[in-house]
């Protein structure tokens, strides 16, 4: 049994602020697209890292968890994006570290996800 921890206020506030400020530089539009793009591909990225475990070569891994850091930082989801550093770090540097990185990515992206969710701007009425 899984348990999420419920985010604390200073992640709150992270996220808030940095939704914000994608808001000022590019409207509702611009902050939407972000949070779906988000929504779309973490899980993607975290599953390709996942993928990779069995073998040998973990630059898949690596990569996946890679991506994750930017738009995790663009998003405010800040321990999201150190999970996702710390992944990248294992998967080159102590591969034994990483199974338990990508669960606690799962964990983390379950906390974050209906923040974005609630946080989306709705979709703008055709004309």
């Amino acid at each position: 049994m899984t348990t999420l921890r419920a985010p604390d206020d200073t992640a709150v506030d992270e996220l808030d602020r940095a939704l914000q400020r994608l808001r000022r530089f590019g409207g509702d539009a611009l902050l939407r697209d972000m949070i779906d793009l988000f929504l779309e591909h973490a899980p993607a990225r975290i599953a390709v890292a996942r993928q990779a475990l069995p073998s040998a070569d973990l630059r898949p891994a690596q990569l996946a968890v890679h991506s994750l850091v930017s738009s995790c930082a663009q998003l405010g989801a800040e321990r999201m994006r150190e999970l996702s550093a710390q992944a990248e770090q294992a998967a080159a540097h102590d591969p034994t570290a990483l199974p338990m990185l990508l669960d606690a990515l799962e964990r983390e992206l379950g906390i974050v996800r209906p923040l974005l969710v609630a946080a989306r701007p709705p979709d703008e009425a055709a004309p």
